[in-house]
């Protein structure tokens, strides 16, 4: 996908959101995996760190993943 589209900022995070979740439920990531490092996403997406964040806020509140400082982002047990 290519996330630069100004017309797909609006809805950028949601994108983030909805494909990161399918590989968490799909089980690319399995519970209790770290995610990829926020840099290495925002390359990965071709993001900002704001941007990825707010997705992350959006998948904690889903309860797909939890996230600790220092520790990173780390799919949560089914």
């Amino acid at each position: 996908m290519d996330y630069r589209k100004p017309s797909d900022r609006k809805s950028m995070h949601a994108r983030i959101v909805q494909e990161l979740g399918m590989q968490i439920v799909s089980g690319r990531f399995k519970p209790d995996e770290k995610l990829p490092a926020e840099a290495l996403l925002c390359e990965e997406y071709a993001v900002s760190r704001p941007v990825l964040r707010e997705a992350t806020r959006v998948l904690v509140a889903k309860g797909l993943v939890y996230s600790r400082p220092r520790v990173g982002t780390v799919v949560k047990a089914r």
